[in-house]
């Protein structure tokens, strides 16, 4: 079991460089995509639009071997593996999801806040990088833990083009044993240590915002009430 876990271990380090690499780029590019589908261009709404239903529409597999299979050839011209390519279909799949949650969340914010902030002469960009954005860290940080563990659970797929993650040397090594059920038990234990965790500390960093935010609302003065 010890050498099963060795050689496990060769796999889960590309499977942690491929989630890191395409969780950084999958937020970097959501968080743009949520403000374009709430521009007020049209245009600019259209096309961010066009791009989330289609990268959202699609399957992460269909997506992978399009572009592996189907656009490989071309795409490794221009220096790019089969390692990029998994990145490449994660985070456009996993973005367009993301973005529209995030959407969701702009759109909640209170009118009122956005006036404000024009109000002490602030431009759109502005607004959402100093007032908008930094309210919506609590409520995104919940969709921010699930979109990560997606993105952990998407990276298994990479075995499909034969990138040499956890997974494919879960694949190699019970054709090996000829043990299925004890190597994809400890594959499947191997991803429960990376996702709870993380899973846990989300819900940590959110009790103690709402807890920080109730004892702040506490320290606040009470306007008196005026009678009539």
């Amino acid at each position: 079991m010890a050498d099963w876990f060795g050689f496990l271990l060769e796999g889960l380090w590309t499977t942690l460089l491929l989630v890191v690499l395409s969780t950084v780029l999958t937020f970097a590019l959501a968080v743009p995509l949520a403000v374009w589908r709430i521009s007020p261009r049209r245009s600019v709404r259209a096309l961010s639009g066009t791009f989330v239903e289609i990268f959202r529409s699609i399957p992460l597999p269909v997506l992978l071997a399009a572009l592996y299979f189907g656009f490989g050839p071309k795409l490794k011209g221009l220096g790019l593996d089969a390692f990029e390519l998994v990145v490449i279909a994660i985070v456009l799949n996993e973005s367009a999801y993301i973005a529209e949650v995030f959407k969701g969340l702009l759109r909640s914010v209170p009118i009122g806040q956005w006036q404000a902030a024009a109000s002490l002469g602030m431009r759109r960009w502005q607004a959402l990088r100093l007032v908008i954005l930094p309210r919506l860290r609590r409520p995104a940080l919940p969709h921010a833990v699930n979109g990560f563990i997606y993105i952990v659970k998407g990276s298994a797929l990479a075995s499909i083009i034969t990138v040499p993650e956890l997974t494919l040397h879960a694949n190699q090594l019970m054709i090996e044993t000829f043990r299925p059920l004890e190597v994809y038990a400890l594959v499947g234990v191997i991803y429960l240590a990376i996702n709870i965790p993380v899973s846990y500390l989300g819900r940590l960093a959110e009790g103690g915002r709402a807890r920080r935010g109730s004892r702040r609302a506490a320290a606040e003065p009470v306007a008196p009430v005026v009678g009539g």
